[in-house]
């Protein structure tokens, strides 16, 4: 009896060993900041991704603050985040969507009728920008991440 308990505490030791796998980052970053600006201002609320170039390259993401500057990250094994980038080169793809206004507060039914005869479609998200900035084929920014650093860039959408 004794033995059959044992092989049981030990077996569930293990299946609880495996399990507890903390999230990690196996590869090193560097610090990025990239500045969005639209005709010359701070774009506020874009998100903004990296990329890679490199097939075994990973890439990051980070979203602008009120003065246009996204902070990257990248994400490891278990989604885990990691500040910055892994070197190497990179498309930088920009893209934001106006969010439809929250229906709290008013008449949900009667604005459900007022946009399905205005327009089907009124409730998804719409993009702000062109759409070639959010594709890696089409968008016309590329940035290079170094260990040496600095990795700030800026771009200007003159759109």
């Amino acid at each position: 009896m004794k033995s059959v308990l044992g092989v049981a505490l030990l077996a569930g030791g293990l299946v609880l060993l495996g399990c507890s796998k903390e999230p990690q980052v196996t590869f090193k970053t560097y610090p990025v900041k990239i500045t969005i600006t639209q005709k010359g201002q701070p774009l506020l609320g874009a998100d903004v991704r990296l990329h890679p170039l490199d097939p075994n390259g990973r890439g990051g993401q980070g979203k602008t603050d009120e003065s246009g500057v996204a902070v990257i990250k990248s994400f490891g094994e278990g989604n885990a985040m990691a500040e910055g980038a892994m070197a190497g080169k990179y498309k930088v793809l920009v893209s934001k969507v106006s969010i439809p206004a929250s229906s709290e507060g008013s008449n949900y039914d009667q604005m459900q009728v007022q946009q399905a005869t205005a327009d089907p479609y009124a409730s998804a998200p719409r993009p702000l920008l062109p759409a070639k900035y959010n594709d890696w084929q089409q968008t016309p920014f590329e940035c290079e991440v170094t260990q040496a650093g600095p990795n700030e860039f800026t771009f200007d959408i003159s759109e």
